[in-house]
């Protein structure tokens, strides 16, 4: 192709027609729009099948996308979105003219912006095909989504648009081609063709916005909400006047017809008189488009703590009861708020963020669909609550609850329109009836928990206070306060609200000038301080301020602050006055007078060059620049695609973030570090880093003043390491100059001289650079250079502005020539898939979509290495085929290819050969008991079989006729749907859950709980992923109970085994395991008989394998029905039940017990569970009143036992403690009423230990002399290797506080450095670590993270995070990063601070965990072992560190002070340029211990020369050593390593060092040495996988490929392979670096980003743990 749309884009190919040619040119002029129809579909189809543009209601105008976008009528994101749509269907739309045009004469012509080349470019290329990375040819987009070339979800949102638009392009023949055609080319496959045509949440498909709803549509369905342009036939997107309301927007006309808007303001819209800003402020229609907001928690009074409602059922101060309907009220109303920042969410996002727990995930769904509508089973649309509700789909007295709530807040909310409703419109629309709006008149379904009446919603909102900092309701609670609580500013009560809000008043300044606003509005505008509003509504309540006046006030504040608005330019993060501007004499006295005067203005002077260097910088390296394509790449994402090192990408981000923001150079955006993680243009990985490097821009805090300073204030003061800060000072003063953190701008040099943020010391050493201040590296040509010398290598972007490194080459050729030749020379005959029948070479097969690109990979690198010849290439080939085979069986849902079930060893190869060859046809094969059996289980108990009539009954019928209890029913039923469909006995028919309800053979009153159990088969949606997991996984997560996921489980092992929710099909238990369904303990657990379901009379347990027994098999259909007595059992009616419990009494008080079951410490679903019992008899009365009652007084004992524990941090609640498991019931019992104190309790030693730990490794004890020294000293005494030292400081931080052994003080990092127990830049280190106990901020939500949490989510390496968390483990358990107690591993798994794997992994005594070392022995350690090594001081009970005394020198402290600042320049061997202290020298492996003690003696002879003779002593020892030619060297896992690396790391010590040296020892025998090889070789780690039952040996990644191991398992072994050298073969016996396993295709790329990390661990290990020496980028 040449760049232009040829006429091959217009013809459309498929099975039964010929290919049809259309033209290729379109001329028409727009007009008017009309809507799509069938005639409109059935026109002539000369012309572009894409969105064409769009067509503006306002003014009857239809332009063009890009014009729109730049108009501001189309959000940006979505006109690129749909302008790529043209590109990949092909060529963007002249919509005046009516032609296609390729992206070059679009962007000659004007029709698209520059800025959008390159995007337009690479989506072009859909059409035109893409170049194939392994040469030859051009890709099909698909071919390209599977080879890596285009991003994975903008491809299939590109396939979506080429679907919708006429078929899948076929770039090489240059033809539209079917779906159905599409797969069999190797233009699609079966997979992706159902994702998109499903367009299921998480399949990859990003969706397209639709700007009149704001909902997401897959394009087709975009497209048929297009009108046609009546003379051309285009497809234009109409673009109504919209509003946004809470759930998307709503058009002029929807609020028109629902009687929200009048005709005249209708009128002053269209005509644009009326602005939608304006209309949308008015409190009668905010009501209706926001509402007027519900209760957003409680806050405790009279100290004004607020919390969620959430946090007040885990606090025990509200019973669940209660505070679920108001969460569910909430969600109803589009107002799950988090009342710490106000955000409103959604409730996959309440949930993602800890607002509320995984366990209400389900439940708060279900009200949520109050907003977006529910399903209908009987209809398949979406239909509103009152809808569902009649029609049984929703629980009524739920349905009842919810409506008020939406009654109370504005209105009901209709799902189609996207609004709440007048009433009047509600009851026309269908969203209520007269019925049930006078039953909602009455309603009082929740309940007050402070009085515990029964209200309305509004009634209950009438009682609520307002926060007067966010203006949120909150119920109020008076509880006792645990401690001491400052009180807060006073909440505003609801009358004042009320009366406020309708009195209006009119001002003249600000937004809302010229129009009539309530003066609630007013007291909360930004302009109004907080305490001040809370004091005007306390004065007006009290009647010393009345409407008028509190108007005035209003008025008049409002009007000063606009008068007194200061002027100001946009800064690096705050805004930056003129007054400062000048003070830093960046603008002089002339400019700021002209500003005050108002004679000029910001705008005009913060575009001057001279004032913009200083306020926003001159300009970083934005980003790389490839050579072909001239594509912009972010940093991270050329490090990403493995463009850049991942130590170079850091280095250049770090500018970034330390010269003002990380820049997305695509979309051109400035980010901060926290804003760059959440739009994904960096990753987890590198954010701590980053952070810290931020800090050059926000400032550093001095541990000695608490004050602001700045980056080289912090390097002077040793906060950070010199070098680090050298490179980022650079960067600074190269982007416009050194930045004022403070002040937020840069400032000049002789300014920031004064302010102390610069010296002409430093401005000498960056002007004059040597190697060790070029600080950066550049890409093309491995130079270091400063940072100025690599921004003036970069090319400047006149568009954006931004300075981009051009990359001289991109990645190395995927294959070389001489493979390609040999693989194109193999022809084989291919028996199945899409070359069935044909003899086609090697080559092209493995370059079909029949291979993925891992798989492509490593065969080809497989045969380049010789591990595999042409013949076993051809041996694989014709196994791999039997994969592509189109046999295909049924399974419980879709069906199941024979390969498949291969894979999972349902099958063996033998079958499968025979099934292939066509020996078994598919039809025997589904009926072999054992296949059968997987595919589509054994059967479920079917329904009921009546004795002795032999009358059958499902199980709906036989609840219905009373002969099962409900339980007993819906057990039943739910372990159905779970095992794969609804059985109907009669029809011997299997339905699905929806077919079920439309058929009546179950209620709609069960379709929620049978579609939850239904979801075992499909799998569960995941908030935290949004993809779709297996049972047992959202069981983990916590949004399944366990109780209910091991029933569903067990039903499905015993009607053939866990089903897989992806293939639909029960596995065998092994296979279960590997692929993650459930693991060993829940495998061990459903092999034993458990008993998780009633027995058919409802009052015992039995095994579902049992009730299977029982059952009576029909021997015609196989079917199973359990056998029940003819007459139904004499159960008490729920009339008689009530009248039994109401005369039954339930509390002293003469509360019933009927009454007590009905009050808010039960749920709905409680409540239920006690009356069944009851009903059939598994409970008595006495028994039911016993439970009851003991259920209320725990739960008032929790609610009254307001007593708190002194922990870390503070008063600890003891509920909250026995919650965590720290303490028992009887301990809070006696706390509560005042048996036991809380100090009695807080020192019994188990509850000590969670409270302070067990105790850290808190120092060193010398030996033999019995001295005690803190881990800093020694490590400043050279006792303890840096490395080593650091990292056990780390620990004790990570573990509670740094310690002082002697004064036995518990410090935080910042007492630390205050006391000088540590130096200030090693505080800094120390910082990141302290976040292990202080909890990590989670950038996507703000919430607080422990450290495995963070590490799960990237934020910390598993490589520093790992020796961290077994440090916590080891003395006392994970820290709660909340309380900063020490939490049991039941607790800490329960709440989702630490996982049951990694504990494990953690506590065992593999090499692969220990992370410490003991210097004394050189043994690897973990720190448990570590500890048990200490010994326990006597007197302060600290756990001490015995080291020998003889490797310290023994000086006194004057002498050890002058030895420490006496520096020696050293010219040769390690220390060669440096200045070393004369201390470190007489540490160093140059200076033997009797030679130190010499000296050390010399030292302290009171000669005057002593000092200067030791320094020649010392150096003519370094010189004698570095001439003497080192005569062993051994081989390391990359490099050579000399024997005094071995002694510097300390893995020998210095005898064997000189025995080497002098030939009495031999390499070999040091070799041998246990510590030696360990570091030299590497551990022990797990090289590959053993396949129990065949014996074959396999590597980790091809474990991976064919599903024996897990993804996530997969990568933590391969990681652990990569991090101690190299990358396992077992089969050939092969070490491998990353960068040879990846081109050997042994994994893609992202895993190889991944593992990249971890090898760098290889060369730093030994420098950095034991060291301390840092490592190059």
């Amino acid at each position: 192709m040449n760049g232009h749309v040829s006429s091959p884009l217009d013809v459309l190919v498929t099975n039964d027609t010929k290919p049809a040619i259309v033209s290729k040119t379109m001329k028409a002029v727009l007009g008017a729009g009309t809507p799509l129809g069938p005639s409109a579909e059935a026109a002539s189809s000369t012309q572009a099948r894409s969105i064409a543009g769009v067509y503006v209601e306002a003014s009857g105008q239809a332009q063009s996308l890009y014009t729109a976008m730049k108009q501001g009528l189309l959000p940006g994101g979505l006109g690129l979105a749909l302008l790529e749509a043209q590109a990949a269907t092909g060529g963007l739309v002249d919509p005046a003219q009516g032609q296609l045009l390729p992206v070059s004469e679009a962007l000659q012509q004007g029709l698209v912006g520059l800025e959008l080349k390159e995007k337009l470019l690479a989506a072009e290329r859909a059409v035109t095909g893409y170049p194939d990375p392994y040469g030859g040819g051009r890709l099909a987009l698909f071919q390209a989504i599977g080879k890596e070339v285009v991003d994975r979800a903008l491809g299939w949102s590109w396939l979506e648009a080429q679907l919708a638009t006429g078929g899948l392009v076929d770039p090489i023949q240059g033809t539209r081609v079917a779906p159905e055609l599409a797969c069999q080319q190797g233009l699609l496959d079966q997979e992706t063709w159902r994702g998109l045509s499903e367009h299921e949440p998480g399949s990859g498909a990003l969706g397209f916005l639709d700007p009149n709803t704001l909902e997401k549509l897959p394009y087709h369905e975009l497209l048929g909400r297009c009108v046609r342009a009546p003379n051309t036939g285009l497809a234009l997107l109409p673009l109504k006047t919209t509003f946004c309301t809470l759930s998307g927007a709503v058009s002029l006309a929807e609020l028109l017809e629902a009687g929200v808007l009048d005709q005249e303001t209708a009128r002053g819209l269209r005509e644009g008189r009326l602005a939608v800003p304006d209309v949308s402020a008015r409190a009668e229609v905010q009501r209706y488009l926001q509402g007027t907001g519900s209760m957003v928690g409680v806050v405790l009074l009279p100290a004004g703590l607020k919390k969620s409602f959430f946090q007040a059922i885990t606090e025990h101060l509200l019973p669940m009861g209660a505070a679920l309907p108001f969460l569910e009220a909430q969600a109803a109303t589009c107002t799950l708020v988090d009342p710490a920042s106000g955000r409103q969410l959604s409730v996959d996002e309440a949930v993602r963020a800890g607002l509320v727990g995984p366990e209400l995930h389900r439940q708060l769904l279900v009200a949520e669909q109050a907003v977006m509508g529910y399903h209908d089973p009987f209809s398949g649309t979406r239909i509103p609550l009152f809808q569902a509700m009649k029609k049984e789909l929703v629980d009524r007295p739920l349905a009842l609850r919810l409506l008020d709530a939406q009654l109370a807040t504005g209105g009901l909310v209709c799902p189609t329109h996207r609004l709440r409703l007048p009433l009047e419109a509600a009851l026309r629309f269908g969203c209520l009836d007269e019925e049930t709006q006078q039953c909602l008149s009455q309603a009082a379904g929740f309940l007050d928990p402070s009085t515990q009446e029964s209200l309305s919603y509004g009634q209950l909102l009438a009682r609520c206070v307002t926060d007067p900092e966010t203006g949120l309701a909150f119920l109020p609670l008076s509880v006792g306060a645990l401690r001491e609580e400052p009180q807060g500013p006073p909440f505003i009560e609801h009358s004042t609200r009320q009366a406020l809000s309708a009195a209006t008043t009119t001002v003249s300044t600000g937004k809302f000038q010229g129009r009539l606003v309530s003066l609630w509005d007013l007291l909360f505008s930004e302009a109004v301080p907080v305490e001040q509003r809370a004091t005007l509504a306390q004065q007006h309540k009290e009647g010393t301020l009345s409407v008028d006046e509190l108007a005035a006030t209003l008025r008049a504040t409002l009007e000063q602050a606009a008068a007194t608005a200061r002027t100001t330019f946009a800064g690096l993060r705050v805004a930056v006055t003129p007054g400062e501007l000048l003070s830093a004499e960046i603008i002089d006295k002339h400019v700021y007078e002209q500003l005050e005067r108002g004679q000029t203005t910001a705008q005009d002077v913060g575009s001057l060059d001279s004032v913009q260097r200083y306020l926003q910088g001159t300009g970083c390296i934005a980003g790389l620049l490839l050579p072909d394509s001239q594509e912009r790449l972010s940093i991270y994402e050329a490090r990403r695609k493995g463009l850049l090192r991942p130590g170079t990408a850091l280095i250049l981000l770090e500018a970034q973030a330390a010269t003002g923001f990380i820049i997305d150079p695509k979309e051109n955006k400035r980010y901060s570090v926290e804003e760059a993680l959440r739009a994904g243009v960096i990753g987890p990985d590198v954010f701590t880093k980053l952070l810290s490097a931020e800090r050059a821009v926000t400032g550093y805090t001095d541990p000695y003043t608490g004050e602001q300073i700045s980056l080289f204030q912090a390097m002077k003061k040793d906060l950070i390491v010199r070098d680090h800060g050298i490179r980022l000072l650079e960067a600074q003063i190269a982007t416009g100059g050194v930045i004022d953190p403070v002040h937020s701008h840069r400032v000049p040099v002789e300014v920031a001289y004064q302010r102390g943020y610069f010296d002409e010391e430093m401005n000498r050493v960056l002007a004059d650079p040597s190697d060790d201040t070029k600080g950066f590296f550049d890409p093309n040509t491995h130079e270091n250079l400063t940072y100025m010398q690599l921004l003036e290598r970069c090319m400047h972007d006149p568009d954006s502005g931004l300075f981009l490194l051009p990359l001289s080459s991109t990645k190395p050729q995927l294959v070389d020539g001489a493979t390609r030749q040999a693989f194109q020379s193999l022809l084989l005959s291919v028996k199945y898939g899409r070359f069935q029948g044909q003899r086609v070479s090697a080559w092209e097969l493995i370059n079909s979509e029949c291979f993925s690109e891992d798989r492509r990979r490593q065969l080809l690198q497989d045969y380049r290495l010789r591990k595999v010849s042409l013949e076993q290439v051809a041996q694989l080939l014709e196994r791999e085929m039997g994969r592509w085979a189109d046999i295909t069986l049924p399974a419980l849902r879709g069906r199941v290819t024979a390969y498949q079930l291969l894979e999972a060893h349902i099958i063996d190869q033998e079958l499968l050969d025979r099934v292939l060859v066509g020996a078994v046809s598919p039809e025997d094969l589904l009926h072999m008991d054992g296949v059968h059996r997987y595919l589509r289980g054994s059967g479920s108990v079917g329904g009921v079989l009546l004795q002795p009539s032999n009358q059958r009954l499902g199980l709906y019928q036989a609840m219905q006729q009373k002969l099962l209890g409900p339980g007993v029913a819906l057990a039943l039923l739910e372990a159905q749907a779970a095992t794969g469909a609804i059985i109907d006995p009669h029809s011997l028919e299997t339905l699905s859950v929806d077919e079920a309800v439309r058929r009546e053979l179950v209620g709609p009153e069960l379709y929620g709980r049978l579609r939850q159990a239904e979801d075992a088969v499909t799998g569960f949606r995941d908030p935290f992923s949004g993809k779709r997991v297996s049972l047992f996984q959202a069981m983990k997560k916590g949004l399944v109970p366990v109780e209910q996921a091991t029933r569903f489980l067990e039903a499905q092992v015993a009607t053939g085994g866990v089903i897989d929710p992806t293939g639909h099909y029960h596995l065998p238990m092994s296979v279960a395991t590997q692929r993650g369904c459930i693991d060993q303990d829940m495998e061990m657990a459903l092999s034993s008989s458990s008993e998780t379901f009633p027995t058919p009379d409802g009052r015992g347990h039995t095994s579902y394998a049992g009730l299977l027994e029982q059952c009576l098999r029909d021997e015609a259909s196989g079917l199973r029905l359990l056998p029940l007595p003819e007459s139904a059992p004499t159960v008490p009616t729920d009339e008689q039940m009530r009248e039994t419990l109401q005369a039954t009494e339930g509390a002293k008080d003469g509360t019933s017990l009927w009454e007590l079951l009905d009050s808010c410490h039960f749920t709905e679903e409680q409540r239920r569970g006690f009356l069944e019992d009851f009903r059939v008899g598994k409970t008595t009365l006495q028994q039911l009143q016993a439970a009851v009652r003991r259920w209320v007084q725990e739960a008032e004992l929790l609610a009254q036992a307001r007593v708190t524990l002194p922990g870390p941090r503070g008063e600890i609640p003891a509920v909250w403690l026995l919650d965590a498991g720290v303490i028992t019931q009887e301990a809070l019992l006696a706390l509560a009423q005042g048996a036991r104190s809380p100090a009695e309790v807080a020192e019994q030693p188990e509850v000590k230990a969670c409270l302070w730990g067990t105790g850290c490794v808190a120092g060193v004890l010398l030996q033999p002399s019995g001295a005690k020294a803190s881990i800093a000293q020694a490590m400043r005494d050279g006792l303890l290797p840096v490395g080593l030292g650091r990292r056990l400081l780390e620990a004790q931080v990570a573990s509670g506080s740094l310690v002082d052994p002697l004064t036995n003080q518990r410090l935080s990092v910042e007492g630390a450095v205050q006391a000088g127990l540590v130096d200030g830049a090693l505080g800094e280190q120390l910082r990141q670590a302290e976040a292990a106990v202080a909890g990590y901020t989670d950038p996507y939500s703000g919430g607080t993270l422990s450290l495995w949490q963070a590490m799960e989510k990237g934020l910390m390496p598993q490589s520093e995070g790992f020796p961290l968390l077994q440090a916590q483990l080891a003395t006392g358990g994970v820290v709660d990063p909340v309380h900063g107690v020490h939490l049991p591993q039941v607790a800490a798994c329960r709440l989702g601070l630490l996982d049951e794997p990694t504990c494990q992994a953690l506590t065992t005594t593999d090499e692969d965990s220990k992370f410490f070392f003991d210097p004394s022995t050189r043994d690897r350690v973990s720190y448990q072992q570590l500890k048990e090594r200490c010994v326990l001081d006597a007197d302060t009970g600290l756990w001490l560190l015995p080291l020998p005394e003889d490797v310290a020198l023994e000086v006194d402290n004057h002498t050890a002070v002058a030895l420490r600042a006496m520096k020696v320049p050293v010219s040769t061997g390690r220390f060669k340029g440096l200045s070393v202290s004369l201390w470190d020298l007489l540490h160093s492996e140059y200076v033997s211990i009797q030679k130190r003690r010499e000296l050390a003696v010399l030292c302290q002879s009171g000669r005057a020369t002593a000092l200067q003779q030791v320094v020649s002593a010392v150096t003519a020892l370094v010189e004698a050593s570095e001439r003497q030619p080192s005569r062993a060297a051994f081989r390391g896992l990359r490099k050579q390593v000399s024997a005094s690396d071995l002694f510097r790391s300390q893995l020998i010590d210095k005898k064997t060092l000189d025995e080497l040296n002098q030939g009495r020892k031999t390499v070999q025998e040091v070799t041998e040495m246990d510590s030696v090889r360990q570091f030299l070789e590497g551990g022990n780690f797990i090289a590959g996988v053993l396949v129990q039952g065949t014996k074959e040996r396999m590597s980790i990644s091809e474990a991976l490929r064919r599903h024996v191991l897990r993804p996530g398992t997969a990568l933590v072994l391969l990681e652990a392979q990569a991090a101690t050298g190299f990358l396992i073969d077992p089969v050939e016996n092969q070490k491998l670096t990353v960068e040879e396993a990846f081109a050997a295709g042994m994994f893609g790329r992202e895993t190889y980003q991944k593992l990249l990390s971890a090898e760098r661990a290889s060369s730093e290990q030994v420098s950095d743990t034991f060291t301390g020496s840092p490592s190059a980028g």
